[in-house]
């Protein structure tokens, strides 16, 4: 028995729906496995960045220590601390190839790379 064409219509309407209802599924998938993505590299950043902090602080001491022993306490302390500033302004003038850079790259990579996720 031939089907009319309002009912291949009517299939038609319906394939489209359930088309469009996995599309927006898998949207939504994707986007959570991006943003798992990236809010477990955004904790992994900031724990490695307050070991680095107690780590520098520590190194900081330990390079006072070193340096009592040939100058005075408070010089030993201003020479780490122009030591640190220097450490601080040399990350402000490298925080493009060192900051911006990567940040951008795996936004990129992470947002933009829907392709090769496709082929896999």
């Amino acid at each position: 028995m031939k089907e009319t064409i309002p009912d291949q219509i009517k299939g038609l309407y319906e394939n489209g729906r359930q088309w469009i209802r996995l599309q927006i599924e898998y949207a939504k998938l994707t986007a959570t496995e991006k943003l798992t993505v990236l809010l477990s590299t955004l904790i992994i950043g900031a724990v490695c960045m307050l070991l680095g902090m107690v780590i520098l602080i520590l190194l900081s001491f330990s390079l006072v220590d070193l340096f009592k022993t040939f100058m005075a306490p408070a010089l030993a302390c201003l020479s780490v601390s122009g030591i640190l500033i220097l450490l601080i302004l040399l990350i402000l003038l490298l925080r493009r190839p060192l900051l911006e850079n990567p940040i951008a790259r795996l936004l990129s990579k992470l947002i933009l790379d829907i392709k090769s996720n496709e082929n896999d």
